[in-house]
């Protein structure tokens, strides 16, 4: 409940500029008010005006999230649907037959990575078995002569 200070009226000097006093004059006369009542709702609107507006955006959040439901919920159906016919025709179901190549695209990948590694393996043991000195390197005996 408000208080007895808060109903109150209590007069304020201000100064504004004339074309603006012009126009308040102008609305207050259009809406039979007088230029004090203009003035107070004007100004009791804009401490409003925050709380309208978040009044406002929740409730286009809420209509969003509702309509996205709706759309989904659309959407699972007419899937639904497709499968059905596509059952019924004896086709395939696009999402398992692109899941399906995508799984073989995989598994064709790694097999080229495997054998890659593989030639690359064989290359760097050709080459390093190409660097090794064909005869036996020779030992010293214990008598300074070379075997």
């Amino acid at each position: 409940m408000a208080k007895k200070d808060d109903l109150e009226l209590r007069p304020v000097m201000t100064r504004i500029p004339e074309g603006l006093r012009r126009r308040l004059e102008r609305q207050a006369r259009w809406l039979r008010r007088s230029m004090n009542a203009e003035i107070v709702h004007r100004l009791q609107e804009s401490f409003d005006i925050p709380d309208h507006a978040e009044a406002i955006a929740s409730d286009i959040v809420s209509e969003i999230t509702s309509e996205l439901h709706g759309v989904s919920q659309s959407l699972d159906e007419i899937q639904s649907q497709i499968r059905a016919i596509l059952s019924h025709l004896g086709l395939p179901d696009p999402a398992e037959d692109g899941q399906r190549v995508r799984e073989e695209a995989r598994a064709l990948q790694e097999a080229q990575r495997r054998k890659e590694a593989e030639r690359r393996k064989a290359a760097m043991e050709r080459t390093g078995a190409a660097r090794r000195p064909e005869t036996e390197p020779s030992v010293e005996t214990g008598d300074g002569e070379k075997k």
